[in-house]
């Protein structure tokens, strides 16, 4: 049996109290059953279809899979998504949108063809609702932009840091000019936290203003908060995360996931990323 597979089995006998069944095991296989730990939630209360499975991923996860089909065939399978996944594939691959309808099994066919390969190279890959607990999982509900703008949020977290050693009143007028108002509320709060944990600085002492170069500085440090709060997770638990992502800002993440080796330091990044969960889903 796969990992997920063994969850099942230990939840289904501690929910019956069938613990006697362990008998007729092998003594490897009472030890993988000892190994797996016992679920918080039960993963059999949510129902999900394959289709709401890959409906979560990002279409950029699928351009590998398609790139080597003809146009025809790429409609074909683009016909079996979720339309806005389709429609963001149709216009990467200009292929024309066709009337293609599929019957409910071929649909369902293809769209367990997609998703088998997406996860053909995860070992002991687990769904999400078969993830050990751990206090990140809800950011597998969150959308795309929700996980930008909570990364953007917890890049404030240095920039709080920075403006303390920013000297020139214009300097952080320009600053605060390239964010949003709610960036800027929660920076204004963050300035008189002390910080629990720090990085290297942005010195921003000679920065020209650029608003781009700025938001994408501080977007590349949200990202070395967040994978550094994740780090040590289930895999099962980064893949999906990473999958509601595009493939560009995943190269970021893992790029930053890394062990911070210091417990407190990491108890507290995962504070800072599940304190911003509620106020970027507020926001958006």
């Amino acid at each position: 049996m796969n990992k997920a597979s063994w969850v099942s089995f230990r939840h289904l006998l501690e929910l019956r109290g069938k613990s006697s069944f362990l008998q007729y095991l092998s003594p490897s296989e009472q030890e993988k059953f000892q190994s797996i730990p016992s679920s918080k939630g039960d993963p059999f209360a949510h129902s999900y279809s394959m289709a709401d499975r890959l409906q979560r991923v990002h279409y950029s996860w699928l351009i590998t899979f398609l790139e080597p089909f003809a146009e025809s065939d790429k409609e074909m399978i683009l016909s079996s998504l979720d339309e806005s996944q389709a429609t963001r594939l149709r216009k990467y691959f200009k292929v024309k949108e066709a009337s293609f309808p599929l019957k409910s099994g071929a649909k369902s066919y293809l769209v367990k063809a997609v998703y088998e390969w997406l996860i053909s190279d995860q070992k002991e890959f687990l769904p999400i609702e078969f993830l050990p607990d751990h206090p990140l999982n809800p950011l597998v509900n969150l959308s795309k932009n929700e996980l930008q703008t909570l990364v953007d949020y917890l890049g404030l977290h240095d920039l709080a840091i920075e403006l303390k050693h920013v000297i020139k009143s214009e300097q952080i007028k320009k600053i605060q000019k390239v964010l949003t108002q709610g960036e800027r509320n929660y920076l204004k709060k963050q300035i008189k936290v002390k910080e629990p944990i720090t990085f290297a600085r942005l010195n921003l002492d000679g920065w020209n203003g650029d608003g781009e170069k700025l938001k994408a500085i501080l977007h590349h440090r949200g990202f070395n908060r967040l994978a550094k709060a994740l780090f040590g997770c289930h895999p099962s638990l980064l893949w999906h995360v990473c999958h509601r992502l595009d493939t560009g800002r995943t190269k970021i993440l893992r790029k930053f996931f890394t062990d911070i080796k210091n417990d407190e330091a990491h108890t507290a990044l995962i504070n800072q990323t599940l304190g911003l969960i509620p106020l970027v889903q507020k926001e958006l």
